[in-house]
């Protein structure tokens, strides 16, 4: 076990862990998970006012992981969105383009973390080490405001945000499995006025931000566990 190391800011700026294996992935239970219970499987909830919710390990520390693995990112639309409604004929979204957001999200998750650690030395790597923390990813509750087809054409909508998302993942030892932290944290993408073009060019710079975000906080909950100086975004 690593030494105790600070953890209450692991992911400044947004980004949060929570548990998402198994079981654990399906919505109702990451409901349940998020009240907030003080104890869970040996994490202790912390105050924060930067996340929705954090459970880390009291003796746990990020001190050390010089390389990252992260795991494809999983993604699940929110139970209540119904895209369809009022679409009729080639502007009904299809089993494909659901997957084709998926995919897409999950390559620019995979792209846009892999460029922030790479920027602050950290290396992206496929196998586990004993310098290696892992990272389960997932997006649940997925709205977009106003997805388009591949046949939609010229078509605009005009909205006042591009939709909203919940990244849940677990840090975990890659070598031991020993859970390091938890939590569960929503975002609403930001608009730049009362209303703006919405499209899915907009709908990938909007969630691209929001990734962004969360990439820089990653990197920067491990330069804090090495000591390194703040160097901003």
């Amino acid at each position: 076990m690593r030494s105790p190391g600070p953890l209450r800011n692991i992911f400044v700026g947004g980004l949060v862990m929570a548990c998402v294996t198994g079981v654990l992935a399906t919505p109702g239970f990451l409901r349940v998970a998020a009240a907030a219970q003080p104890e869970w499987d040996g994490l202790q909830l912390r105050d924060s006012r930067l996340v929705d919710r954090l459970w880390v390990r009291p003796e746990a520390s990020l001190a050390g992981y010089k390389r990252v693995r992260i795991a494809r990112l999983q993604v699940s639309f929110d139970r209540n969105w119904r895209p369809n409604a009022g679409r009729t004929g080639l502007n009904r979204l299809t089993t494909s383009d659901f997957d084709r957001i998926k995919n897409t999200l999950a390559d620019e998750f995979a792209k846009t973390f892999s460029s922030e650690l790479s920027r602050g030395g950290y290396q992206v790597t496929e196998e586990a080490g004993e310098d290696v923390l892992d990272v389960q990813p997932f997006i649940i509750d997925l709205v977009i405001t106003a997805p388009n087809t591949r046949s939609a054409g010229s078509t605009w909508t005009y909205t006042a945000n591009a939709g909203r998302m919940t990244l849940v993942a677990e840090l975990r030892d890659s070598e031991t499995g020993q859970i390091i932290a938890r939590a569960i944290d929503a975002q609403r993408a930001r608009g730049s006025g009362p209303f703006q073009i919405t499209n899915n060019v907009t709908n990938m710079a909007a969630a691209r931000q929001i990734l962004s975000q969360w990439a820089r906080a990653l990197r920067q909950a491990l330069d804090e566990a090495e000591g390194r100086p703040d160097t901003g975004g």
